[in-house]
């Protein structure tokens, strides 16, 4: 009965350091996986630190310009030129080891750096005319909208708190400017907001719309009704001006009609007579 026992004490000791072994051994593992993971992680931070120092004093205007073109991530603002130096590297490094003459790769390179640099910020540009004019285009439809949140009690910021959350579906640029509008109004004054607002989107629509709303603010004007007319002012507008281009597009394609049409037309009515008078000479 002893013998038993101590083989029991004996097998027990001999499991228990054996878990003891394994265990050790998996917590030796895991921190070196720990350690392993935290160091490629500072690693990557610190990559990600160097990039996003890359021209971190023009981060404000790129974040503006990008917002202006309807681009609304901030994060992207940290990797735009990082992007843009590191593509030109690359391109740059190509032309250089490509099997060309030296004049080719000066042309390259010349017009590589040139559209790189440009072509981008050209983007952004067209970008932002496109959105304010579509903004503006879309705004008759917010001052109904508004209109009608007025008229039935609410108050100037609470119309606007609202159309910040339900115009998203509708035009998310539009509702970007409208909720930057009534957050700027939460901190700030409604005029000062809505002057800012007049000056990211520099159209006679949102001129109009703000100067609207700061003189209800200023002298307590009536407001729902002058929406809806203004609402109905600015869809005349805008129906003035495609009539105005439709007009101009009769005298726009007079050029292409006299040099695609008029010029071949003439060329096939003298050239068979031409042609004939020719060999009348030759014979």
């Amino acid at each position: 009965m002893m013998v038993i026992i101590v083989l029991l004490v004996m097998v027990s000791l001999l499991v228990a350091g054996l878990i003891t072994v394994v265990i050790n051994k998996q917590l030796l593992k895991n921190n070196i996986n720990h350690f392993l993971s935290h160091r490629d992680h500072r690693t990557l931070s610190k990559i990600n630190k160097f990039v996003t120092s890359v021209g971190h004093e023009h981060q404000v205007d790129l974040k503006k310009k990008l917002v202006d073109a309807g681009i609304y991530n901030s994060q992207l603002a940290k990797y735009y030129l990082p992007l843009k130096f590191g593509t030109l590297l690359v391109v740059l490094l190509l032309v250089v080891f490509t099997n060309s003459e030296l004049e080719s790769k000066i042309l390259l390179g010349t017009s590589s750096v040139i559209a790189i640099l440009l072509i981008p910020d050209g983007i952004l540009a067209l970008r932002k005319k496109h959105v304010v004019a579509k903004t503006s285009r879309q705004l008759p439809y917010m001052l109904d909208m508004m209109a009608v949140c007025i008229q039935t009690g609410m108050t100037i910021e609470s119309s606007l708190r609202y159309l910040s959350v339900e115009l998203d579906d509708f035009d998310k640029d539009l509702c970007y400017h409208i909720r930057k509008t009534s957050d700027g109004a939460k901190v700030q004054s409604l005029e000062k907001a809505l002057f800012d607002l007049s000056e990211r989107l520099p159209t006679f629509e949102i001129r109009s719309f703000t100067l609207t709303l700061i003189q209800n603010l200023q002298y307590g004007t009536s407001i729902s009704n002058v929406l809806s007319d203004l609402a109905e002012d600015m869809r005349k507008m805008h129906v003035l001006g495609m009539e105005e281009k439709i007009g101009k597009l009769a005298a726009k394609m007079s050029i292409p009609l006299i040099l695609l049409i008029m010029f071949p037309i003439v060329i096939l009515i003298l050239a068979p007579g031409m042609m004939q008078m020719s060999l009348d000479f030759a014979g």
